[in-house]
């Protein structure tokens, strides 16, 4: 059991988290048929409002594994139980609430209805990823505030704080603070689109970017008992915050030349907004280092994995795939296209993964029950299955969005032709979407097993093995530089859309061949370099 009573707070917000996760997979699995079928659902549910299910799911429970996170190492930080305990069970029936009142009053889209109090409106704001209305804005407000009144109060004396939990209190105020302009009101779109990209994009790029550095900070702080972790956290972290505050905050400026801002904010943008997840790769590469030559057995493999695939994924998701679509001679081929989403979905399955990583950290100490070989087991079919199957689905989104690149923005076909094109990879996707949520049946089931049924009392040991290439860390600088070349020949390929080759010639095996070479070998790689690190931390002890 835990050793702070109040600990068992974070239970709850873990279940929701569980929950939401699912209705988001769901989500995303009628929208993945959608693209076979697009009559689905019609006269009942249109894509728009499955598509809002499933990002605003995605919000909601990244927010509750987050909170989860907070009253679980509040205490394990300050050395007491939470202060305010009767607000977080507050906190715990408004989020149900905000819940309950986005699901059920999304479908307004569909009608145009809507309660308008002061010029706002209540139910449904119609803005894409902050569909929410007023009235929910306004509880996740008190849900914020009361989290950062409880930690407020229950944390020592800011003077003692490590960087990383500076770094996790910000991040859990911007994400707050930068709620507010998404949340705005006025007349000109531009303007109102200005906006709300602060919030879409900062929150990723800025708020969440900080508190999740300093969440995993304070993660390898603790489960790696070194004095040199610390010194390599605060080192890093530091990085971080300049970093996410200067080029996260001017790298969004990819988006603004698309809604009538100045030309010179594409190449700022561009050139800028992959900088950010260096120091966080970093931190954990050279802390897991350490782990390793400590030669000490690691406390929780399934959390290891899912922290694995955070790096991995903001490597490979966010800063290159990100590199590949914000040039300024690539994003205006890209923009508004399926190679979009190629690289939105592993950026927030890094995002996921880092939430998941926490609660797997969690479930053992909370529940009083040992980290066993089917806890293990589970959770690593559950890493894998999530991991590749999202590669699969990214892979099949940038392929054919570049597929739809040619159709659409250079053959300017009808919209039908455009979806004929590129319809060869859908069944990617579908595969990709249906390995993520085997993985999340894994996943849940390791988790609520942990939660309701008896565990024996022995705790993991991993087998011993025979010292190969994939359980230790050599080659792993290699494979860092043949992402980086594999990403360089993606931006060629959408680059090649500019050519007389491709424009005048029709020469498209130029473009199609690059860009099947950067996203399938990308993909490769990400498997390697997870598999080199998750399994050179867990066997790297017992190796013969």
């Amino acid at each position: 059991m835990p050793e702070y009573r109040s600990q068992m707070l974070a239970l709850p917000f873990a279940v929701v988290a569980l929950v939401l996760f699912l209705v988001q997979l769901i989500a995303g699995g009628f929208l993945a048929f959608y693209y076979i079928n697009p009559d689905l659902l019609s006269g009942i549910a249109n894509f728009n409002l499955i598509r809002a299910y499933h990002l605003n799911a995605l919000i909601l429970w990244l927010f509750s594994a987050t909170f989860a996170a907070v009253f679980y190492m509040t205490p394990m930080l300050s050395k007491r139980d939470l202060w305010g305990q009767g607000l977080v069970k507050l906190l715990a029936v408004v989020l149900v609430l905000v819940t309950i009142g986005i699901f059920a009053t999304l479908p307004v889209m569909q009608t145009g209805n809507n309660i308008w109090v002061a010029n706002q409106p209540m139910l449904v704001e119609g803005k894409e990823y902050v569909e929410a209305g007023r009235l929910w804005d306004i509880l996740i407000f008190i849900g914020f505030m009361i989290v950062a009144l409880v930690v407020q109060k229950t944390l020592p004396s800011p003077r003692e704080w490590p960087l990383a939990l500076w770094a996790l209190v910000i991040g859990a105020a911007g994400t707050f603070l930068l709620y507010i302009p998404g949340n705005l009101f006025f007349k000109s779109v531009v303007t109102s689109e200005y906006f709300r990209w602060w919030t879409v994009h900062y929150w990723v790029e800025g708020a969440l970017e900080i508190a999740y550095a300093g969440a995993i900070g304070l993660v390898l702080m603790l489960i790696i008992p070194d004095p040199r972790v610390r010194k390599v956290v605060d080192k890093y972290i530091f990085y971080d915050v300049i970093l996410a505050a200067t080029s996260g905050i001017v790298g969004q400026g990819h988006h603004y030349f698309w809604i009538g801002t100045p030309t010179f904010w594409i190449m700022l943008g561009g050139v800028i907004s992959v900088l950010e997840i260096v120091p966080l790769a970093l931190m954990a590469l050279e802390s897991l280092k350490i782990a390793k030559e400590l030669e000490q057995p690691f406390p929780n493999i399934p959390s290891l994995y899912f922290m694995v695939g955070i790096l991995i994924f903001g490597f490979v998701g966010v800063s290159l795939l990100g590199l590949i679509q914000t040039w300024p001679w690539t994003n205006w081929w890209e923009h508004g296209t399926w190679v979009t989403p190629s690289h939105g979905h592993e950026c927030m399955m890094a995002f996921a993964m880092g939430a998941i990583a926490l609660l797997y950290l969690a479930i053992p100490d909370l529940t009083g029950k040992p980290v066993d070989r089917t806890f293990v087991s589970w959770g690593k079919k559950a890493f894998w299955l999530m991991f590749v199957g999202q590669i699969v689905l990214a892979t099949s989104f940038g392929l054919a969005g570049t597929v739809q690149i040619y159709h659409y923005w250079i053959l300017a076909e009808p919209w039908q032709k455009v979806l004929e094109a590129r319809f060869p990879f859908v069944p990617g996707i579908v595969i990709g979407g249906g390995m993520v949520f085997l993985g999340y049946i894994y996943l849940a089931s390791s988790m609520l097993r942990h939660l309701l049924f008896p565990v024996e009392n022995e705790s993991y040991q991993p087998p011993e093995v025979k010292r190969s290439w994939f359980t230790t860390f050599e080659g792993f600088p290699f494979l860092v530089v043949l992402a980086v070349f594999f990403a360089l020949i993606g931006t060629t390929g959408l680059w090649s859309f500019s050519s007389s080759s491709v424009l005048q010639y029709g020469n498209i095996w130029i473009p199609y061949s690059l860009s099947a070479v950067a996203y399938i070998g990308l993909g490769i790689i990400a498997v390697l370099m997870a598999s080199k690190l998750a399994r050179g931390i867990e066997y790297g002890h017992y190796l013969e």
